[in-house]
């Protein structure tokens, strides 16, 4: 409805209704829009009582709840809440509570249950005082008390104890008396009991061993026969210890038992003996036959003393000079002179005369002079170069010095568009020789002045007219490096091309026999300035058909008013390249073609190079200038570059980048082994080492500890930091396990006596225990212990050992001894029946054992075996000049090792080596070295077992590999045999060697040549000495 005012009235509305309405008002002047909310306020109300909850208490009178929720309906916009409780409350019992039970007071005592010795005395209590009701718990404990008591002591009867050990014998020797005691103690009387019955005191007779007697001497025998009839020798007479002999360790005779005496001092006859012969006198003529004599005296020794003089004649002649007398020879006349050797360039030709007018015979004199005459021809210039060369070379190569080696050099013109040089080298030194065969390029100067002209390529002569300075380094793949210089001084008078050549540096070292080839190349000659060229080139050598790479590099200044070459580069070819080295003559040959053509891209510079037009010429460009390659240092060099890093880096794969070198990885620090290496870029620092439990300093030179109980640990109870590491502790009565602290059940370790009962408690344990045989009770009441090994109650023998035990005792024999049974003596016990004791000899001592050896053997640390003496060594045997020391099993011997006449004994190796006057023949056949070969071997080496492998090699320490051995004076009867095999000669044994000798055998060493010619001879001297024993 409407209000007289305008207001609008609801007369009814829900909760649902609360939103916003709009109310319209129109009238002919228009209308008007007005928004009203409207909201619905609701009240809250009570639902219905929920059911009763449990009670507060199990048992007695508790209460119980129930409840109710103003959800009906809930309070909104703003409604007032429910009023009233909506908790309502009630008291309820469900039973009776239990009630627990309590002790009453204690009884009195009763009387204790013995009149003497240990009883008991009784009281009781009861669980009244509540009693337990309604299920509640009865009283915890005991109902009887019980304790000991006691009114007096019971008496006890004495008993005797065991006998005591018997006293010493009342004589050290001989018969003599000891006895023993026993006490009443096993229990003494007390309390009024018993006297032990019987004699407290036995005795007996003794004897611990007979008397010593004292040795003394019988009378002397007669006196034997002298040992010689002449020139002083003795005689002896003998007594014995036997009269009495020494008895039961008495003292021997004093005194020695042989007397000797010197007879027949009268001098003996000496017989002469002729000394050596003198040598011989000269010939009576020189030839057609005449006489020499040589004479010998009776003085080795002369006769003394009536013996006889010498027998024979004391002169000796021989025939000598029985050759015809020599003619001396005389020329002949002239022959004709030859052809010119080159028709051009200067050549020779050359004219002989023979030595017949008359020819020299019989040892006479050859003609004197030359058989041939040389004269110089066609000196005019050749055209395209000259026709020779020559010069010197000097310099170091591998650290060799060069004498001054002379070149010469022939060109002729080859059958295929190129020049032939054939150059030989003399005086090379023979350790160069074999490695100098592949440096083909000291000849460069030669090639390149006259090489022929292909088109209009020009050589060296053509550019330079001969007057050059040429730089040249060779580079090997295994990094040796040699530099050449080489300077031509133009043509001489004959047209040959002179030459100084200079060379130092180091090359590939090959052996002699290496088979060298040499490859066909090419070298680029580029103009690089208007009176420069640079050349370089990559070859190829194969030793034994392995190739091996190496490079040339040449600088080559000239007079600039020569001009430049045709072509910015010209091309040399090499081919047909031979080399041979003749080490008897020290003389190096080589053979090469030569040609020049304009280069594959004559008129363009190479990569590296850049065009000058105003040369033209290639210049070297500066790679390092532009836009720089390297990671860190460019060098640059002709026609290329290189990058390098500084101390610490190394050069990558892609030769541009320097990367750390890790010193720590690659070995290359100087930490020592208490320090570690740590790795930094470009170097590396040493720290100290720290090991586990430890930790190092930020500055890495020292450790700290590890508090590994402050920072993490895996202990449950208690943790101890120590140096370096931390160990687990725990409570008493707790072992630790993988640290872990497990209580310990002593009651399984048998803590307590057999008539104890065991309580495990955490952390420890209780006995109940009464006292069995062999304890004893203390003041205190506990079972102690009786000692009886202290006391002397134990039944042990004199040499056994008594070991006490708790409650008992037992009777044991010491190491050495075992036992026969109880109450019996210990017997001892003879290792040396064991089968091994001793390698040698076996002596049985009481207790135990010794180990003995053979003379000449001593005991090894283990007590076992036995080690020979090396006397020479140990006690420094000199064995005099030409003697040697020869150490065999349990003794030595000097033996003789002389070397014998045109030998010398190497100072390094012991050998004798051959050193022969000239024009020995007999000498130069003798084998090279005389080798001495010692071994000292065991008894009973059984038949068919190698015993050495003798080698013969070449000077330059190679294995020669054609060489056979033979026994040079076989003797049938030695065990021993020689097979040859892989190039050794083995020497083994044909038969077991069970006889103590020393054996001397020679062994012969022949190495052939490829022609089964003697190439040398090796002599081995061989002793073996073999032992007595088996050790």
């Amino acid at each position: 409805s409407t209000f007289p005012n305008g207001s609008l009235r609801l007369t009814r509305a829900q909760k649902e209704d609360t939103a916003e309405y709009e109310c319209v008002a129109r009238n002919l002047l228009g209308s008007v829009l007005v928004r009203v909310p409207l909201t619905m306020r609701v009240h809250g109300g009570y639902s219905e009582w929920a059911e009763w909850g449990i009670c507060s208490v199990s048992c007695g009178v508790g209460t119980q709840k129930r409840l109710r929720l103003c959800n009906n309906p809930l309070p909104a916009n703003g409604g007032h809440h429910c009023a009233g409780s909506d908790t309502e409350t009630r008291s309820c019992q469900k039973q009776l509570c239990p009630v627990d039970g309590h002790w009453s007071e204690w009884s009195h005592w009763e009387e204790c249950s013995q009149t003497c010795g240990q009883g008991n005395r009784t009281r009781i209590r009861t669980c009244s005082n509540p009693p337990a009701q309604h299920g509640g718990r009865s009283c915890e404990g005991k109902a009887v008390d019980v304790i000991m008591c006691s009114v007096r002591p019971c008496p006890v009867a004495g008993n005797w104890g065991p006998w005591l050990p018997w006293s010493p014998c009342s004589e050290s020797c001989g018969k003599g008396v000891q006895s023993r005691i026993r006490l009443c103690n096993n229990p003494p009387p007390t309390f009024d009991g018993l006297q032990c019955e019987g004699t407290d005191t036995q005795s007996q007779v003794c004897k611990e061993t007979s008397c010593p007697v004292d040795g003394k001497w019988s009378s002397w025998m007669s006196w034997g026969s002298c040992s010689v009839s002449c020139g002083g020798g003795t005689r002896e007479r003998t007594r014995l210890c036997a009269s009495p002999a020494p008895q039961h360790r008495g003292r021997k005779c004093e005194g020695n038992d042989v007397h000797t005496d010197f007879c027949n001092s009268n001098p003996c006859p000496i017989n002469g003996n002729w000394g050596p012969w003198n040598s011989w006198g000269s010939c009576s003529k020189t030839c057609n036959g005449g006489q020499m004599r040589r004479y010998r005296t009776c003085d080795n020794p002369r006769p003394a003393h009536g013996g006889r003089m010498c027998a024979g004649a004391d002169v000796h002649m021989q025939r000598c000079s029985t050759a015809d007398c020599p003619v001396d020879g005389n020329w002949g006349s002239w022959q004709p002179w030859g052809d010119c050797s080159a028709s051009c360039g200067g050549g020779e030709r050359t004219r002989v005369r023979l030595c017949n007018s008359p020819s020299p015979v019989n040892g006479g004199r050859p003609c004197p002079g030359d058989s041939t005459q040389l004269s110089r021809c066609n000196i005019q210039t050749c055209p395209g170069g000259p026709q020779r060369a020559r010069g010197s070379i000097v310099g170091n190569i591998n650290d060799i010095e060069f004498g001054i080696s002379l070149l010469n050099a022939s060109i002729t013109e080859g059958k295929s568009g190129s020049r032939i040089i054939h150059a030989s080298i003399s005086n090379v030194p023979r350790p160069l020789g074999p490695a100098m065969r592949k440096l083909i390029s000291i000849l460069s100067p030669i090639y390149w002045t006259t090489a022929q002209e292909v088109g209009e390529a020009v050589n060296g002569h053509t550019l330079t007219g001969g007057i050059f300075r040429r730089e040249t380094q060779v580079e090997f793949a295994t990094g040796e490096i040699l530099r050449m210089t080489h300077i031509a001084r133009g043509l001489d008078s004959d047209g040959a091309l002179l030459l100084d050549i200079v060379l130092n540096g180091h090359i590939l070292q090959l052996p002699s026999h290496a088979n060298i080839n040499i490859k066909d190349y090419t070298e680029d000659y580029i103009q690089t300035g208007l009176s420069q060229l640079y050349a370089l080139s990559t070859r190829l050598f194969t030793i034994d058909k392995e190739s091996v790479p190496y490079s040339w590099n040449h600088t080559i200044t000239y007079d600039q008013k020569r001009g430049k070459m045709p072509y910015l580069v010209e091309t040399l070819h090499a081919t047909s390249i031979s080399a041979l080295y003749r080490p008897l003559e020290e003389v190096l040959e080589y053979s090469i073609q030569a040609s020049i053509t304009k280069g594959d891209r004559s008129n363009q510079c190479p990569h590296g190079f850049t065009l000058v037009s105003a040369g033209p010429y290639c210049a070297d460009e500066n790679e390092c200038e532009v836009g720089n390659p390297c990671s860190h240092t460019c060098h640059n060099a002709m026609g290329t570059y290189y990058c390098s890093c500084p101390r610490g880096l190394s050069i990558s794969a892609d030769g541009r980048t320097c990367q750390d070198i890790d010193e720590c990885l690659l070995g290359g620090n100087m930490c020592h082994g208490g320090q570690d290496c740590e790795n930094t870029i470009g170097s590396y620092r040493c720290v100290m080492h720290c090991g586990r439990g430890f930790r190092r300093t930020t500055d890495g030179l020292s450790c700290t500890d590890v508090d590994e109980c402050q920072e993490s640990h895996p202990c449950n109870q208690h943790c101890l930091n120590t140096i370096g590491s931390y160990r687990c502790a725990c409570e008493p009565g707790f072992q630790l396990r993988n640290r872990r602290c497990i209580d310990i059940n002593e009651c399984r370790q048998r803590v307590c006596r057999s008539d104890q009962q065991c309580k495990n408690t955490r952390g420890g344990y209780t006995c109940v225990d009464l006292c069995p045989n062999g304890m004893t009770k203390s003041e205190n009441g506990t079972c102690d212990d009786i000692d009886e090994c202290k006391d002397g109650t134990h039944q042990c023998q004199y040499n056994q050992i008594c070991e006490n035990t708790r409650g008992s005792y037992h009777c044991t024999c010491p190491h050495g001894f075992r036992s026969q049974g109880l109450g019996r003596l210990c017997l001892d016990i003879d290792e040396c029946e064991v089968r091994d004791a001793c390698q040698h000899e076996c002596m049985n001592t009481p207790g135990s054992h010794r180990c003995l050896c053979p003379a000449g053997y001593r005991l090894m640390t283990n007590g076992k075996m036995c080690q020979d003496i090396d006397e020479c060594v140990e006690q420094n045997i000199q064995c005099g000049a030409n003697r040697m020391c020869f150490n065999t099993r349990g003794s030595y011997q000097c033996i003789d090792t002389p070397c014998p006449p045109n030998y010398q004994r190497d100072p390094a190796t012991g050998f004798c080596l051959k050193s022969c006057p000239p024009n020995d023949l007999e000498c130069a056949l003798s084998p090279y070295a005389l080798e001495y070969k010692l071994l000292s071997l065991p008894y009973g080496i059984a038949a068919n077992q190698d015993l050495i492998r003798l080698v013969a090699y070449m000077q330059d320490g190679v294995v020669h590999p054609r060489t056979t051995f033979l026994l040079v004076d076989e003797d049938v009867k030695l065990p021993f045999a020689l097979r040859d095999e892989n190039m050794k000669g083995v020497l083994f044994t044909t038969r077991p060697l069970r006889e103590p000798l020393t054996y001397r055998m020679k062994v012969r060493a022949l190495s052939y040549s490829e022609n089964r010619g003697i190439e040398y001879q090796t002599t081995f001297t061989v002793y073996i000495a073999v032992s007595a024993y088996p050790y």
